[in-house]
């Protein structure tokens, strides 16, 4: 079973994508800070991470460096999902490491394709 991991503070949206990513069938674990999120991806090997930008404890573009930057973690998929839309936070984060920029709000299908893309899932 594929894992991903949510870094999130958001509870709505936290909730939803959590109940719509195991109904999918996936293994999916949670954090609602950037401090507990980096731990949960190296402890636990996530083979997607979906990232907020603005968190409490470490915000999301260190959030993003940081696991880049780690030799267990560098070659997790990272997906930002963030209100944010200026180009200079889109480019920065996306110079840091992600792969991918969706902007709130998000549909689930523009989950389900980011998901099929990155993690070849039928």
């Amino acid at each position: 079973m594929k894992k991903i991991l949510i870094i999130e503070d958001e509870k709505n949206i936290v909730t939803s994508l959590k109940m719509f990513l195991e109904y999918s069938g996936f293994e999916v674990f949670t954090s609602n800070n950037g401090s507990d999120g980096l731990y949960l991806a190296k402890h636990k090997y996530p083979d997607l991470i979906l990232l907020d930008l603005v968190l409490p404890k470490i915000d999301g573009f260190n959030v993003c460096n940081l696991l880049n930057n780690n030799e267990k973690t560098k070659n997790i998929p990272i997906i930002i999902i963030s209100a944010r839309t200026s180009k200079e936070d889109i480019d920065k984060v996306i110079s840091l490491g992600a792969k991918n920029y969706i902007i709130k709000p998000f549909s689930m299908d523009q989950i389900k394709k980011i998901i099929k893309e990155y993690l070849r899932e039928p």
